[in-house]
């Protein structure tokens, strides 16, 4: 009898040794839904829940080999991409998902850590809109990433708005921006909304969806993005609607935030 492979969840991104963000991260929200997990690594990170220290990256060889021998191995039913640090690395797994029959992925646009050190090359950035965005289901961008990627200044829901309708206009099929920096930040010499009890996530899949919910006070966690790029993905490949998936994912983080412990911060 032939023998079948195991259904998994992919996860294309960096390793956070601390096991808040990345791939630990991810394979641990894959499993809260229910999925086996499997992980290719783009880089190995040094840092913790508080400071990050340094990388190295792996060669676009390196994460080639990787997914091809999961590709051999397991029925892939749902991916995301986290960190990509270098172009060349960005290149790959573009042609990675055109060569194969892997599903469109959850895109994180991982561009800068929680503390402010840039993780992923100009170019890098240039290919993910270029090769990548196009081939996701859905790009996943905080404020600063969706700035990074539109060059907006982003202070306002209509702004997410427009940003959100300006990344599907690069060659997204869908966007959700992420409000949680929205008001909380203060740029010098920069209008900024006041800081809101009311949390805001903005999607735009055709029409927009705007998620509202009660902003959870003092909340902060370490990997917020990734866990809530790969509950999206995992919902997907569970079946739900992009919609459902998005709900799902943001309660899954808001539980996450909740259960912190007090002392718990974002770096």
């Amino acid at each position: 009898m032939q023998h079948l492979k195991p259904s998994s969840a992919l996860t294309i991104a960096g390793f956070d040794p601390s096991g808040g963000a990345g791939v630990l991260a991810d394979v641990r929200t894959f499993a809260a839904f229910g999925l086996q997990a499997c992980a290719a690594i783009t880089s190995v990170t040094f840092q913790n829940s508080t400071e990050f220290l340094g990388a190295v990256h792996q060669p676009a060889e390196v994460v080639r080999v990787q997914v091809e021998a999961l590709l051999e191995g397991f029925v892939i039913v749902c991916t995301k991409t986290g960190m990509l640090p270098t172009g060349s690395v960005v290149l790959e797994v573009a042609r990675l998902f055109r060569e194969t029959d892997l599903p469109r992925p959850v895109v994180d646009p991982v561009i800068m850590s929680s503390s402010g050190h840039r993780l992923m090359e100009e170019a890098a950035v240039r290919e993910l809109v270029n090769e990548l965005m196009p081939l996701a289901s859905l790009v996943t961008p905080n404020i600063p990433e969706a700035e990074t990627l539109t060059g907006m200044t982003i202070t306002s829901e209509a702004e997410m708005r427009r940003a959100a309708a300006a990344i599907r206009a690069l060659g997204a099929r869908a966007v959700l921006i992420k409000g949680g920096h929205l008001g909380k930040e203060k740029a010098e010499g920069r209008r900024q909304e006041a800081e809101s009890e009311e949390a805001i996530d903005v999607l735009d899949n055709e029409g927009k969806t705007v998620f509202r919910e009660q902003r959870i006070s003092g909340g902060g966690l370490h990997g917020s993005g990734c866990i809530l790029s790969a509950a999206i993905a995992a919902g997907l490949g569970k079946g739900m609607t992009l919609e459902d998936s998005v709900g799902a994912g943001k309660s899954f983080v808001s539980a996450a935030i909740r259960n912190l412990e007090p002392r718990a911060s974002r770096p």
